[in-house]
């Protein structure tokens, strides 16, 4: 009960900290994190497409096919704002508008202000469902996948999710799903509900509570300091603009706190991120997480947490911290240039004096680029690649003897979904031959020397796949990926996986 009650006051605390007014106006900074694949908008973006109102879009590419940072979700959510001016939209559909518009309001004010201001002037006018009325969307996908070792497998991933419209300002959504794609082709067994939380949009602020994904950072195959890689967990959340003043201007913070068991322990999880816009091309995002083993003091709410780490004297059995840092740029054109660095441990460089204690360095980085359009013509046309780069020991506990503090939650790392003492490339290739037909091509080569597994070693994946969108609701592919897997030193595994896949969407 002691520890129930404060994870609730903590929980109170963390909203009353970041729901004081700070700055005037609404929110104006957009970010260019990626939205996790488990995301909300995923869901609504999927229905509204099987609906046929999300231009040069079915329902298929919001089942996993494609994850979409905010800007670029932002640029779907003005596409369906402008071309549905003259369509007769349901009550259901108004609904998951407005709040995808209330979602992404400082994207779409940096994209085009026009677009807010229709959507507001025209929703006023239109018939949202009623306060508490609950309405259903998701998919079901039928896959059947051959491979010379593993054989022939049948399975029905689905996922499906309830949401219930409070307000213009708020909702309540819970999902149940099984078996979605975690990483490059590897599934995950989602648990039941897989997400259930509830919404709020309140002028600046934006918070939420209950079991929710996370990912920080502008990088596609996941972040290093926080990535859906992990179940989702139960957080209070939330997210506000502040105004520093000439020193550092509008800086976007968003902090959660989270308390769950792991590993046989009741343990807390700290997180927040500074967003700062540089200027129209640049944006840069400064992380930091904590993961602790006992109840904090409050003042954790407002203070960094390696100051409050010293200013307390908490040992490193009891508190284990992550920093992370990003800076992207984007082009005119849509082009983006990204990196993302994480510390969990580094040494004292020798050029600031001898360091007090010797550590393995424990950091990590990623290098990448997003060009959305290769080849001439109106055809989508996208490529992306991204190096990640991770130190052997990042993301384990840094003492040996309390490994509930290592930067997992339920066995899987909540970074990037590589693990340490890794590297790896990825690259992503989009082509539409027409408006139903699309390819997808993926590459994925990773070293990795784990010493608990001496046959970990070396992964390569060719991904290849032909989508044919029957209607916008319904749709079929064809996969062939060939992989070579196996330890560094030695023979490789061979083979080639062969998937068709259904599926339709609601």
């Amino acid at each position: 009960m002691r520890t129930l009650t404060a994870a609730v006051l903590l929980t109170l605390l963390v909203m009353c900290a970041l729901g004081v007014p700070a700055s005037a106006g609404g929110r104006i900074i957009p970010s260019t994190d990626h939205l996790p694949l488990g995301d909300w908008t995923y869901d609504a973006m999927m229905s509204l497409a099987a609906d046929g109102l999300v231009p040069g879009f079915s329902a298929r590419v919001f089942q996993g096919d494609r994850l979409f940072n905010r800007m670029e979700m932002a640029e779907v959510v003005a596409s369906i704002v402008e071309s549905s001016q003259e369509k007769e939209l349901g009550s259901n559909q108004v609904a998951l508008l407005d709040h995808l518009v209330s979602e992404f309001r400082p994207e779409l004010m940096s994209l085009d202000p026009e677009v807010v201001d229709k959507w507001s002037e025209r929703s006023t006018l239109m018939t949202l469902p009623a306060e508490g009325e609950a309405f259903l969307l998701g998919y079901a996908r039928g896959s059947a996948s051959d491979d010379a070792d593993d054989g022939h497998s049948l399975r029905v991933p689905y996922r499906a999710s309830g949401l219930m419209h409070l307000s213009g300002s708020g909702f309540v959504m819970a999902t149940a799903a099984d078996e979605e794609d975690k990483f490059f082709q590897e599934l995950r067994d989602s648990p039941t509900p897989d997400k259930a939380f509830i919404r709020g949009f309140d002028g600046s602020f934006v918070w939420s509570i209950g079991r929710e994904y996370l990912s920080w950072g502008p990088s596609y195959a996941g972040s290093l300091i926080l990535s859906d890689n992990s179940p989702a967990f139960v957080q209070a959340r939330g997210a506000k603009e502040y105004d520093f003043g000439k020193l550092f201007g509008r800086v976007k913070i968003t902090q959660f706190v989270s308390n769950f068991r792991d590993s046989g322990e009741n343990l807390y999880l700290f997180g927040r991120r500074y967003e700062k816009r540089l200027s129209g091309r640049w944006h840069a995002g400064i992380s930091e997480t904590a993961k602790l083993s006992f109840t904090p003091n409050p003042l954790i709410l407002v203070m960094p947490y390696y100051l409050y780490q010293h200013i307390f004297d908490e040992v490193d059995e009891e508190f284990n911290t992550l920093y992370g840092a990003d800076l992207s740029y984007r082009a005119r054109n849509g082009s983006q240039a990204y990196c993302e660095l994480v510390i969990d441990d580094i040494t004292q460089p020798r050029i600031l004096g001898r360091p007090k204690y010797g550590r393995p360095r424990k950091t990590g980085y990623i290098a990448g680029f997003y060009i959305p359009k290769v080849l001439p013509g109106n055809r989508l046309s996208t490529f992306r690649a991204e190096y990640i780069y991770i130190d052997r020991l990042t993301y384990e506990a840094t003492r040996p003897n309390v490994p509930e503090l290592a930067y997992m939650y339920k066995g899987d790392i909540i970074g990037h979904p590589i693990g340490p003492n890794a590297n790896a490339l990825y690259m992503r290739g989009e082509q539409y031959l027409s408006d139903r037909l699309s390819l997808i091509a993926e590459y994925f080569n990773q070293r990795q020397t784990d010493p608990r597994d001496p046959q970990q070693g070396r992964r390569r994946v060719v991904s290849l796949m032909a989508a044919y969108d029957i209607a916008p609701d319904k749709s079929i592919a064809v996969r062939v990926a060939p992989y070579k897997t196996g330890p560094l030193e030695g023979p490789a595994e061979k083979g080639t996986e062969y998937e068709l896949r259904a599926s339709f969407a609601f």
